[in-house]
C-alpha cells in the first residue's frame, strides 16, 4: 500500500463510510451508547490501484480511493443512467466497505490466553469466508439503509437489483456450510451462529464454535465434565482444522475458475463436518460408556449396602458362617437392590 490519507469528518466519503460501520454495528446488536465494533474513527485511503480495503489492530479502517469511493461519488454525481458496469462497481464498492466493517467487530484477540490459537491459513480462511458469507446476506440491507442517507437513493434500485460478487468463493462457501452444520448440531440458527462467530476474538473463534456443540451434546445430558472441556475442544477443533487448512492455495490458484473454487470449498466443509461428527460421536460414547459403568458400581454399591446388618441386628462372625443350628427357626432374610440405572442420552483483502 503507497502512499495513505486520513480523509476529513467533515469529508461526504467519510460519512458515508461511517454510516456502513454504524449500520453493520446496528445489525448484531451495537448501540451509539455500547457499539460492538473497534473501529477508532479514522478512515485512511490508500491509492494503490490493486488495493481495496483493510482494517488494522488499532481499529483503522482503510479504503481504496479509485476502487471504492471514486465509483461512489460517481452514482452521487452522475446525471444519466448507469451502465450495467457501474451498478456492478457500485454494488461491489459497498460490499467492500460491508465486508471491513464486519472485520472492526472482532478484536485480534491474546494469543497467549488459555487454549488460543493462532490465526494461520485454517483461521484465515474461515474467518474471510464467514465475513464474506455475512455481507453477501445482509448487502440488501445495509444499501437499503445506507443509500437514502449518503445521496445515492437515485441508484439504490438498481444496484439492489444487481447480482453480489462472492470474492471469496474458495472460502465463503465452507464458513456458510460450516456454520448451518454448527447451528444443526447446538440447537441454534444458522444466522446466530455466524453472529456469534463473528463477533469471536480470532484466537478463540475456534473454541465458541466447538463449544456450541459441546454445551449441547455433552455438558447439557450432563456427559462431559467441565474439566475436561479443552482437551475436548482440541479433539473437535483438530478435523475442521485440517479440513480448511487448504482452502488458502485453492483461493490463490489463478488457474482455477470461481465453480472450481466453490466446489473446492463445499468439498473442504463437508469433510470438516464428517471428521467433526466422527469425533463427537467417539466422545458421547467414551462418556456414555463411563456413565453406565459409574451408575452400574452405584447399583452394586446398593446391593452391598442392603445387605449390611442393621443396627442392632445380630453380627455374623466375619470369618464363618453361622451354624446351621444357630440359624434354626429364623425367618429367612431376603434383599433386593432397588436400584433403577439413570437414563441415557443419546476477494476483500483484510
Amino acid at each position: 500500500m503507497t502512499g495513505p490519507v486520513e480523509i476529513s469528518r467533515e469529508s461526504w466519503e467519510y460519512r458515508l463510510v461511517a454510516a456502513v460501520v454504524a449500520v453493520v454495528d446496528q445489525r448484531v446488536g451495537g448501540t451509539a451508547a455500547a457499539p460492538r465494533t473497534r473501529w477508532n474513527g479514522r478512515v485512511l485511503v490508500d491509492t494503490d490501484p490493486d488495493f481495496l480495503g483493510a482494517v488494522d489492530d488499532d481499529g483503522n479502517l482503510w479504503v481504496s480511493d479509485g476502487n471504492i469511493l471514486e465509483p461512489l461519488r460517481k452514482a452521487r454525481d452522475l446525471d444519466r443512467s448507469l451502465t450495467g458496469g457501474e451498478v456492478l462497481e457500485i454494488r461491489d464498492a459497498i460490499a467492500t466497505l460491508t465486508h471491513e466493517a464486519v472485520h472492526l467487530l472482532a478484536e485480534s484477540g491474546d494469543g497467549s490466553a488459555p487454549d488460543a490459537h493462532p490465526f494461520d491459513a485454517a483461521a484465515e480462511a474461515d474467518n474471510e469466508g464467514r465475513t464474506e458469507h455475512w455481507t453477501l446476506v445482509n448487502l440488501d440491507g445495509v444499501i437499503h439503509d445506507v443509500f437514502p442517507h449518503a445521496g445515492l437513493e437515485a441508484v439504490a434500485a438498481e444496484v439492489l437489483a444487481e447480482t453480489s460478487i462472492d470474492a471469496y468463493p474458495a472460502y465463503t462457501p465452507a464458513a456458510r456450510d460450516l456454520d448451518q452444520a454448527l447451528a444443526e448440531r447446538s440447537g441454534l440458527t444458522s444466522t446466530e451462529v455466524t453472529q456469534k462467530l463473528i463477533l469471536a476474538d480470532d484466537t478463540q473463534r475456534w473454541n465458541v464454535a466447538v463449544d456450541l456443540v459441546i454445551d449441547e451434546r455433552l455438558v447439557k445430558p450432563g456427559l462431559m465434565p467441565e474439566a475436561q472441556r479443552s482437551e475436548v475442544r482440541k479433539q473437535l477443533i483438530a478435523p475442521i482444522h485440517a479440513a480448511l487448512s487448504g482452502l488458502e492455495a485453492v483461493e490463490a490458484d489463478e488457474s482455477l475458475g470461481d465453480d472450481a473454487r466453490s466446489a473446492a470449498a463445499t468439498e473442504a466443509a463437508r469433510t470438516a463436518i464428517a471428521g467433526l461428527d466422527t469425533e463427537l460421536d467417539k466422545i458421547e460414547r467414551k462418556y456414555q460408556a463411563e456413565q453406565k459403568q459409574s451408575s452400574e458400581l452405584s447399583r452394586l454399591r446398593g446391593l452391598t449396602d442392603a445387605q449390611a446388618p442393621a443396627s442392632g441386628a445380630p453380627k455374623w462372625s466375619t470369618d464363618r458362617a453361622p451354624s446351621e443350628q444357630a440359624t434354626k427357626g429364623l425367618p429367612r432374610r431376603q434383599h433386593r437392590g432397588q436400584q433403577t440405572d439413570r437414563p441415557q442420552s443419546p476477494g476483500r483483502s483484510s
